[in-house]
């Protein structure tokens, strides 16, 4: 029962696969886009209702997660007429990200990927991509959204930076704050 989670989450990987092989903006991107998406909305609380939450399963749906956005990158892209600008933007997610991830692999000796209530939101708005591109130009929407990722990756940072131990399941830097001035 404990590996029921991990599961769910190991299917956004197919779901994700046959999505990036689709026709962008098809039926069938549509279902294996929406059959991602829910592995995603429940696999977490699956997770804690079976007492299973584990850093394991934290980093496998933050991977999980990160393949699902390059597939639909993959799927979608070459639809769009993206500027340099929002290439740029995306690069410089990814370079935030890098640097978040190699912070806390040098502090903590392992990779950490948190779950904030900040990063749960965004998901939410970066999962919405491909609706969004429908009814807005996605060079406005690109770095929109890149400068909210980055703020995400932000909070990281000053969460490994204030964490003698890493916590993929902190809600925020205001907590952890909070639980700070507390001890």
């Amino acid at each position: 029962m404990k590996h029921i989670p991990n599961i769910i989450t190991s299917t956004r990987f197919v779901f994700a696969l046959l999505l990036a092989f689709s026709e962008p903006l098809s039926i069938p991107f549509w279902i294996f886009y929406g059959l991602a998406a829910t592995t995603d909305l429940i696999d977490g609380p699956i997770a804690r209702k079976l007492k299973a939450k584990s850093n394991f399963g934290a980093t496998l749906d933050t991977t999980a997660d990160i393949f699902f956005l390059l597939c639909i990158m993959f799927c979608v892209f070459p639809i769009l007429e993206i500027t340099v600008f929002s290439y740029i933007c995306i690069g410089t997610v990814f370079l935030f990200k890098a640097i978040s991830m190699v912070y806390a692999k040098i502090k903590y000796k392992k990779i950490v990927s948190y779950h904030t209530y900040f990063n749960k939101i965004l998901a939410l708005f970066l999962f919405s991509f491909p609706i969004w591109i429908v009814f807005v130009d996605e060079n406005i929407i690109i770095p929109v959204l890149a400068a909210l990722q980055i703020s995400v990756y932000i909070e990281e940072l000053l969460i490994t930076r204030m964490s003698d131990t890493p916590d993929a399941n902190i809600k925020s830097i205001f907590h952890l704050r909070k639980q700070k001035l507390l001890d």
